[in-house]
């Protein structure tokens, strides 16, 4: 049976669930948005959030599942060439983050040391997809460079309106 897209928008708008849950449902049932409905609900109910079906149950418990379900799935990595020296669960960062709060400026210049020795911070997020810390940092540094020019001089303005007053000694550089 071939399943119209509006029947499977309006299964995705009801249930936030993927397409190809919304269109397998909906061909298992016939087209029948009511019973295909309750059959991603009673999954749902059944395998909790991590089965794959991700409903939009909004109660406190269930955000707070996926939440920690992401942080433990979600890794923070330090790495140099093919060696990895640190690897662990965002969650478990988060602990230390917070157990050692007091010396949380030694975290950001520890990661700036390595940064310069050269290491990798990444965050590997689930499905292989990566936050490379590295080349945030580079894109921020070259962004301030550019934009500051701190080794030109500001053009003196010439194009003076009539009337207007004469600079008076002031200095004003615009980054933009």
């Amino acid at each position: 049976m071939t399943i119209d897209m509006k029947l499977i928008d309006e299964m995705r708008k009801r249930t936030n669930c993927s397409y190809q849950e919304a269109k397998e449902l909906l061909e298992k049932h016939n087209g029948d948005l009511i019973e295909a409905i309750v059959e991603f609900e009673k999954k749902q109910a059944q395998y909790g959030n991590f089965s794959g079906y991700n409903g939009n149950s909004s109660t406190f418990g269930n955000r707070v599942k996926r939440m920690f379900h992401k942080g433990n799935v979600t890794r923070f990595s330090v790495e140099k060439g093919e060696e990895t020296y640190l690897n662990i669960p965002v969650n478990i960062l988060l602990l230390i983050l917070l157990i050692t709060m007091p010396i949380f400026w030694f975290y950001a210049i520890l990661v700036g040391v390595l940064y310069v020795l050269g290491y990798k911070i990444r965050i590997k997020k689930d499905a292989g997809r990566t936050v490379e810390i590295n080349t945030i940092m580079d894109d921020l540094s070259s962004k301030v460079k550019s934009a500051a020019k701190w080794d030109e001089k500001p053009a003196a303005n010439t194009n003076q309106t009539p009337g207007a007053k004469k600079d008076q000694g002031e200095n004003e550089i615009t980054i933009e």
